[in-house]
């Protein structure tokens, strides 16, 4: 079996055999091997050998070179290329499905012990950027697929009385997504149940250096109590969960508080943890969900499926796995209009509506607005030396306050690493194209026109790349067309500021917004109209 978790290898009845492979030849290999179609050379030679004198001599030299050590792993022909070898790949996303269906299954820690390592680790290469990013969303969905099936099997483990089996799989996934809350207190209990106190104890003090260290938060309470004898003061992580959908999984952060929920959707090039500040200063007066939409953040990836329609069917069936009791629904930004699509879709299964400088205007409007697809778009496809070259950008803020430190948290939790060290965000080019794509073919207004329940409309005055994202004419027809709409002014503030510093004005008309929602029941019938107009000022 060819072995690409990890550093390659193959399995034989011998044990791993560590494959010497040039760079280039590890690629040519993953991505042949990882591909369920025969592939053109014509196409490899311009993915990997783009930049040589001559891309197809280059590919053959690479091919010679693969046949020398695996003679039997290709299948070479005049147009083609394709793998006859099985891989540890597909063999641990087949048997990945298996712990999903059951997770007690007896071979559950063999399974897991398939993923050695993340997807061609190691691997340094020049080669195109479609190359690259085919590498990452490989990279990125079986990570999601390690973290779902460990997390799963770690847990029946503890039920069954099998906590030793599931400590190696939690070890890993603790190294390869360190900021992952369960998998460190998995291990800590684990390792408890498993008579182990010394390792508990080792695993607590890195999972507490972490969260308070880089994340800025403090420790489940029922942990730290066992390890530290004075509790400190000062809030936990929000939960982290993915959750599986008809067609692919969602990642969801939850900030527990009182209901309704507020739903939360990201703008442009966006994710959850982007929100964080808003989590932060609803709950626990509020509880706060935010969304990765499919091609950002921890969702899946998949190779098409970005247009409005699909982010409204996401949302739609997320509201249902997680039964969210009639769920407040936000967009910010191009998540304003996927939010508008939602609630008028929805219809009585959301309780409410915030708009929060949303894209719901005419098309002159979102044509306008769609600056942001060019200036945010390259940012998705480059890539980072560290963390620090990152997280630079707000180094004019003072470091001592909270927002930064919720900053650095969503910075951390937004890179994601690459098999050569370098970082990269981890939302796609090509799904924030498509979105923009979709929302100025559509008609949001016409979608608010068909929304029931009470909207609250945000405008932050303040200019964004020189002037407010958007105009007055657009704020006036959000109101007008929205049932029993009100308008908040986050004066002084942009289009950034509302989701990264929302000031205490802002979050105080949230906050009312959702008593408001509470108290409608039942809401304002269909066809009925009531307006609220009026400009809250933000305290000094």
């Amino acid at each position: 079996m060819l072995c690409l978790l990890g550093p390659p290898a193959i399995a034989t009845a011998n044990g791993l055999q560590p494959l010497d492979l040039r760079p280039k030849a590890h690629a040519l290999l993953a991505r042949v091997a990882l591909t369920d179609e025969p592939q053109e050379r014509a196409v490899l030679a311009e993915l990997l050998f783009h930049e040589a004198a001559d891309p197809r001599d280059s590919l053959r030299w690479h091919l010679s070179h693969l046949r020398a050590r695996l003679p039997d792993a290709l299948v070479v022909e005049r147009h083609l290329v394709s793998a006859r070898a099985p891989t540890d790949v597909a063999a641990f996303r087949s048997a990945a499905e298996r712990i999903f269906s059951d997770p007690s299954a007896s071979d559950g820690d063999q399974t897991l012990a398939l993923y050695r390592g993340d997807l061609c680790a190691g691997l340094r290469v020049s080669a195109s950027a479609d190359f690259h990013n085919w590498l990452y969303i490989q990279e990125d969905e079986l990570r999601r697929t390690f973290r779902r099936a460990a997390v799963s099997f770690a847990r029946a483990a503890l039920a069954d009385g099998r906590a030793a089996d599931a400590i190696p799989s939690l070890q890993r996934l603790t190294e390869i997504d360190p900021y992952l809350e369960e998998g460190h207190v998995l291990l800590v209990q684990a390792n408890e149940a498993a008579g182990q106190p010394e390792k508990a104890r080792h695993a607590y003090d890195r999972y507490q250096r972490i969260v308070r260290t880089e994340l800025h938060a403090e420790p489940r309470q029922e942990i730290a109590r066992r390890y530290e004898p004075a509790s400190r003061s000062g809030r936990a992580l929000p939960v982290d969960e993915l959750i599986p959908l008809q067609e692919i999984t969602m990642h969801v952060v939850d900030w527990p508080g009182e209901e309704p929920p507020i739903l939360a959707i990201h703008g442009s090039a966006g994710h959850a943890y982007g929100l964080t500040a808003l989590g932060e200063r609803l709950a626990p007066d509020v509880r706060f969900v935010s969304v990765d939409l499919r091609g950002h953040g921890f969702s899946d990836k998949p190779p098409r499926g970005y247009a409005v329609e699909d982010h409204v069917d996401d949302v739609l069936q997320l509201i249902g796995a997680l039964a969210l009791p009639r769920p407040i629904l936000l967009g910010h930004s191009i998540g304003g209009a996927i939010a508008t699509f939602v609630a008028a879709a929805a219809g009585d299964r959301i309780g409410g509506l915030i708009l929060f400088d949303a894209v719901v205007g005419d098309r002159a409007f979102v044509d306008g607005a769609s600056f942001v697809v060019d200036a945010f778009g390259p940012s998705l496809e480059h890539r980072f030396n560290s963390f620090d070259e990152y997280h630079s950008r707000w180094a004019h803020e003072p470091e001592d306050t909270e927002w930064k430190r919720w900053l650095e948290r969503s910075d951390r939790m937004e890179l994601a690493p690459l098999p050569d060290g370098t970082l990269r965000r981890r939302g796609l080019r090509e799904a924030l194209e498509a979105e923009w794509a979709t929302v100025a073919r559509a008609d949001a207004l016409d979608a608010l026109s068909r929304v029931a329940v009470p909207v609250l409309v945000v405008y932050a005055d303040a200019g964004w790349h020189e002037t407010p994202y958007l105009d007055e004419a657009t704020i006036h027809a959000q109101l007008a067309t929205g049932r029993d709409s009100r308008l908040y002014v986050a004066a002084g503030q942009h289009h950034g500021d509302i989701i990264r510093r929302p000031n205490d004005g802002l979050v105080s008309a949230l906050k009312e917004f959702a008593k408001h929602v509470r108290a409608t029941t039942p809401r304002t019938q269909p066809g009925s109209r009531r307006r609220q107009c009026v400009h809250i000022a933000p305290p000094l």
